[in-house]
């Protein structure tokens, strides 16, 4: 499971979370995923979407559909 920094679209506080190719939906890139910043002064949820590579390329504030998991900030 690769970790993943990047910044939470709420907030813009750093985040870091790990990824799985499990976590998605491989049959089309960028795949969605949904991330809860679990931070007492955010906790809100954003959609992430992922390459092939697990990187991200971009984010929504929006909990858009087609996401199959969310997945936790790491403290």
């Amino acid at each position: 499971m690769p970790l993943r920094f990047n910044s939470c679209p709420h907030c813009n506080q750093r985040i870091v979370f790990s990824i799985d190719e499990n976590d998605i939906n491989s049959t089309s890139y960028p795949a969605p995923v949904y991330i809860l910043h679990k931070s007492e002064s955010c906790g809100k949820v954003s959609t992430f979407y992922v390459d092939s590579l697990l990187r991200v390329s971009y984010k929504e504030l929006e909990k858009k559909a087609g996401a199959i998991k969310t997945i936790e900030t790491r403290d």
